[in-house]
Formats: structure tokens, C-alpha cells, sequence
């Protein structure tokens, strides 16, 4: 039975759209794997970002096949043998050995990755059955998926996936499957003769990482003089193996993350990794500016309207159950820290206020003689809400409305500065940057192609009690069009930069991908998705930015390394601003 048929009821509040439940149990499932890695390797600093292993922020290089579990097609002991196959690895090899001996083909990197993976596999406890179990069901079960795709068509994957039962029985000492050892029968009578020795001195020699590697090379180099002697040659071969991995993931996914070489988390990069990210965001490429908007929420909605909706968002607000200074008082916790501000007077307890002793004697059952220094928030703390006013969005705008404001309100009275921002599109489909483009004969790869819009809701000089209005606008819901992220990011950021606070924190409230139909539509894929990962990965490496997301139904964490996903009820609850406060804290804020 799949996960998403096991684990009906991770949430209460119900979720009508089926891709948003599957993300959101996608999620459940990560954060169970994630906690069951940490325990069973001693690595505190794994996650799954957007299911991708990762250590320290960075990814942890483990890309054997069957540790790719499908949430719609497997169950939940298949999640957890995956999981305890990738703690086993983080206990018992050594990353930095394994990359120096990687080979350098596309088949062989593959097969030495899935060769490393099952040694530490072969090296769980007898004292541990249950994740004995746990991992033979996993790799069962990768074996009958494999065996039901098109992938046993491709020789290169038959050769491949023969290797993997052979070695894995002979580690385990398990049998094979009966349907994966009928299909393998002649490819395997066909090499044994020449891994025959390497299998031997493998076996042996499962604790020793480098003895075990130099064994797994012979059987790497067997398996490209088989394929040379085919007459594969190297681009043949990785186009097989692109081809089969469509159809089946055996094969190698690529690290497509912009940040693969970025210093981890806490630490500056170094200077390698920022020209390289430099140089990405420089052959980022905008048609024109000319059409852009940089503007106040007020000028975009008429008088009357702004009358409505600060009446509409009063209303929300009032259904609300939130212990705002409670909150206040939490965030002042983790802000910088509070600052002497006079004498706080009649109070019950502090220092004897001298103007009182005479109300001692006359008054001997008067306890408020004491005073007390006030402590107020430095206010050296500047935190930017950055809306996406993307089309998705307009179903959440309520909810989301109402969390920006709670939230605001709570962040003045911890002394921060606010600022609340959004970005969308003027038009749909590039509007008059997109007819320029078609009046210039359509060039190739034009690069961002619209009119971007970007929102001040409320900027940092202005108190809340006064932005009330503008906060309103959040309500209009024809403002909502298409976005382009990676320049909202970079605009909010420059005004932070020019702001006198020591301290900033931007927080982007977004339920999905980048997307802009004109530009999607002229240019390479993942334009957009690409520049706001590169941006985001420029922030997060910087000194003086925190970035974090809050995803509303989505995971946002294929693109930001510090993320949330929120599903917010009609109703707000104390337990989202502690998810949101948690994120901060595990930030070490």
C-alpha cells in the first residue's frame, strides 16, 4: 500500500487539491526519514530539502537508485529502509574518499556510487533485525519496480541492475528474487567470469572503504570494456542512459542545485563559489526595464475600495484568537536584545522608590513602593515581508492578509522595523514588453519578458497604526498576475541594504514556482526557477541577509534552504507563529 493510502490523517485541516496533499504528506514523510537518519547516523545536521539528502545545507552526495522511493507507489516501510540506508552511509563512509575515487564515466560513477551504498549496507548490526528488514524490503521492492519498467529493454541497464543482485546477494548472503533472477540469467553468465575475483575480495573486505574500492573499480572497468566492445561509445552511452532513467530513475540524477559548491551554512563562501554564482546571475538577461513598476498599494486601489477592504481585513482580524503581545514577547526573544529606556514606578517589587517612605509609615499595608528599570527592544532589527502576488495566490489571500498583519503588529511591538512588500506582473502574458519584443522580429532567448510590478505595502519608516490602508490592498484581488521571484528577492534585498538596521531577516510568502508566460515561453527551460535559486543561494551565503519561506500548501525548499510549509485555517491558531518562530530559532537566531 502507497504512503499517500497510509497516512489519510497526518493532517487535520482537509486539502482539496490532490498535488497539494501529496506535497504536503511529501513533507511528513521527509520530516520522519530525516529525524530516523539523524538518530541512527549521529549527523544532526541532515535534512531532506525537496528530496534531496543534505548535510549541513549542502548536498550529501548519496544517489544510489533505490533510495528514491515513490510516495504514490510505495509504502511507508519503504520510506524508512531508504532512510536507514542513507544513515548507514553517513556512519560508515567517508565522503571525501568516495568523490576522490569516483571514476570519471557516467556508467561507472553509477556503478561505484551503488557499490559504496551497498557496503554500508551489508554493515548493519544483527543486533538492529527490524532495520535488517527495513532494508531488504527497500531493495526488494526498487528490484520488482525495475523489473515492471522499460528499462530492462536497455542492455546498458540490464548490465547495470545484474551487477547490483549480484553484489547485493553476495554481501547479504540473501537469495535473489525469482522474477529478477530470470532476467538477469544470461547477462550475468555473460560477466561473471570477469568479476568473479573483485565479488570475492569484495566480500571480505566491507570495512575497509579504500581495500572494497579498489575491487569496485575492477568490476567498473569491466563494465566499459563491455560496453566499448559493444561499440557504445560515450555518447551513445549517456544517451541510454538519459533515455532509461525517463522511463525508470537507475540512473545517476545529476546535482542540478546552483549551490553545490557553496560553503555550508553559517560560514562565508569562498571566493570560487561567489564568481561562479556572480557570473550566473550575470547571464541572467531582462528584455527591458522600461515598462517596470516600482509603487505604492494606494495608488493601485481606489479610495472607496481601500474603505472596503481595511473593513473586510478589521473583520478578519477580529474572528481571530491570537495572544498578540505573547507573541511580541516571543519574538523579542530571538530579536536583538532590549535596551534601558527610565523608571517603571509603584510597582510590588524592584528597588524602594525613596518618594515612598512616607507612605510606609502612614500606610503600612501599601505595597507598591518599588521601582523598576524599563526595558525596551533596541529596534535594531528590520524584518521585510515579501508577498508573491502570483494568480495561485488569491485563494490564500485572506488568510495570508491576516497573517502578515498579526504578524506585523506583534514585530513593531517587539521593536523591529517592518517592511511589507509584494511582486507580481502588470499585465499577463509580457504585455507591452512582449509586443516590443514581437515589433523587433522575435530575437532569440530575450530573456525576462514583461513588465514587472513591484508592491510597497509598507515601508519601514511608516508605523502600522498609519499603513493600515495600504495593507488593504493586499485584499484587491485583480493585483494578482504572474511573478518573477529572483528580481522581487534582489529588490527587496537592495532596500534592505540601505536601511540602518544591523540586523535583517526577509521572509517570502509564496505557494509555488516562479512563472511568467511570456518569458517561459521564449527561453530556455527553468529560466526563472534557475535565477531565483541562484539568488536565493547568493543571500543565504551573504553576511548581512537571513532568508526564509513560507510555502502555503508547497514545500518550498528545492529553492530556499531555510523553509516552512504552512496549511492556515480560516481561523488563525497560536501554532502557526510557533512553526514560524521555530524556523527562526533552528536558524540559531
Amino acid at each position: 500500500m502507497a504512503v499517500t493510502d497510509t497516512l489519510q490523517n497526518t493532517d487535520k485541516a482537509p486539502i482539496d487539491n490532490p498535488d497539494m496533499r501529496i506535497e504536503k504528506l511529501q513533507q511528513h514523510v521527509e520530516k520522519l526519514c530525516s529525524a530516523t537518519v539523524r538518530a541512527n547516523s549521529g549527523c544532526s545536521s541532515f535534512q531532506f530539502r525537496g528530496q534531496r539528502p543534505e548535510v549541513n545545507g549542502q548536498s550529501a552526495q548519496i544517489r544510489a537508485p533505490h533510495l528514491r522511493p515513490d510516495l504514490t507507489r510505495d509504502n511507508y516501510q519503504s520510506f524508512r529502509g531508504a532512510a536507514d540506508a542513507i544513515a548507514l552511509r553517513l556512519k560508515h563512509s567517508d565522503a571525501q574518499l568516495h568523490q576522490q575515487l569516483m571514476p570519471k564515466s557516467n556508467i561507472g560513477q553509477l556503478v561505484f556510487e551503488l557499490l559504496e551504498q551497498l557496503r554500508t549496507e551489508s554493515l548493519v548490526s544483527d543486533l538492529q533485525p527490524g532495520t535488517r528488514n527495513n532494508l531488504e524490503h527497500r531493495f526488494r521492492q526498487w528490484c520488482r519496480q525495475f523489473c515492471a519498467s522499460d528499462t530492462v529493454e536497455n542492455q546498458m541497464g540490464l548490465m547495470v541492475f545484474t551487477v547490483a543482485q549480484v553484489v547485493w546477494c553476495r554481501l547479504t548472503s540473501l537469495p535473489m528474487n525469482h522474477q529478477s533472477e530470470d532476467l538477469i540469467e544470461s547477462m550475468r553468465m555473460m560477466i561473471a567470469r570477469h568479476i568473479g575475483g573483485a565479488l570475492m575480495g569484495m566480500r571480505k573486505n566491507t570495512r575497509d572503504q579504500a581495500v572494497f574500492a579498489r575491487h569496485a573499480l575492477v568490476i567498473v572497468e569491466v563494465m566499459d570494456s563491455l560496453i566499448d566492445d559493444s561499440d557504445a561509445d560515450t555518447e551513445q552511452s549517456e544517451s541510454a542512459a538519459n533515455n532509461s532513467g525517463a522511463s525508470f530513475s537507475l540512473f545517476l540524477e545529476p546535482e542540478t542545485d546552483d549551490n553545490s559548491e557553496i560553503s555550508v551554512a553559517g560560514k562565508r563562501p569562498d571566493s570560487t563559489a561567489v564568481r561562479q554564482i556572480i557570473e550566473q546571475l550575470n547571464n541572467y538577461q531582462i528584455f527591458t526595464r522600461n515598462n517596470d513598476q516600482i509603487v505604492k498599494a494606494e495608488q493601485l486601489v481606489l479610495n472607496s475600495q481601500l474603505d472596503d477592504f481595511s473593513k473586510t481585513q478589521a473583520k478578519l482580524l477580529k474572528n481571530q484568537a491570537i495572544n498578540i503581545p505573547r507573541l511580541a514577547r516571543e519574538l523579542a526573544a530571538i530579536l536583538p536584545g532590549e535596551q534601558d529606556s527610565g523608571w517603571e514606578f509603584s510597582l510590588e517589587q524592584g528597588y524602594i522608590d525613596g518618594r515612598k517612605l512616607n507612605t510606609i509609615v502612614t500606610t503600612p499595608g501599601y505595597r507598591n513602593i518599588f521601582r523598576s528599570q524599563r526595558q525596551l527592544p533596541s529596534g535594531n532589527c528590520l524584518v521585510t515581508l515579501l508577498m508573491d502576488n502570483s494568480g495561485s495566490m488569491k485563494e490564500h489571500i485572506h488568510a495570508i492578509s491576516t497573517l502578515i498583519y498579526i504578524l506585523t503588529k506583534a514585530l513593531e511591538m517587539a521593536g523591529a522595523s517592518t517592511e511589507v512588500l509584494g511582486f507580481t506582473t502588470k499585465s499577463w502574458q509580457g504585455g507591452k514588453s512582449y509586443k516590443q519584443w514581437m515589433r523587433q522580429m522575435r530575437p532569440e532567448n530575450p530573456g525576462r519578458l514583461c513588465e514587472t510590478r513591484h508592491i510597497i505595502y509598507k515601508d519601514a519608516d511608516t508605523k502600522l497604526q498609519r499603513a493600515k490602508r495600504g495593507l488593504g490592498a493586499m485584499l484587491k484581488a485583480d493585483l494578482f498576475r504572474e511573478g518573477v521571484d529572483g528580481e522581487a528577492l534582489l529588490w527587496a534585498a537592495k532596500r534592505m541594504q540601505a536601511r540602518p538596521e544591523q540586523r535583517r531577516i526577509l521572509i517570502v510568502l509564496s505557494d509555488g514556482c516562479p512563472m511568467e508566460s511570456a518569458t517561459h515561453q521564449t527561453n530556455t527551460n527553468n529560466y526563472l526557477d534557475n535565477h531565483l535559486r541562484q539568488v536565493a543561494t547568493m543571500l543565504e551565503n551573504s553576511a548581512d541577509i537571513e532568508l526564509y519561506a513560507l510555502g502555503f500548501g508547497l514545500d518550498l525548499s528545492p529553492y530556499y534552504r531555510h523553509s516552512l510549509a504552512l496549511q492556515i485555517p480560516d481561523k488563525m491558531e497560536n501554532s502557526i507563529f510557533t512553526q514560524i518562530l521555530q524556523m527562526l530559532q533552528r536558524r540559531g537566531v
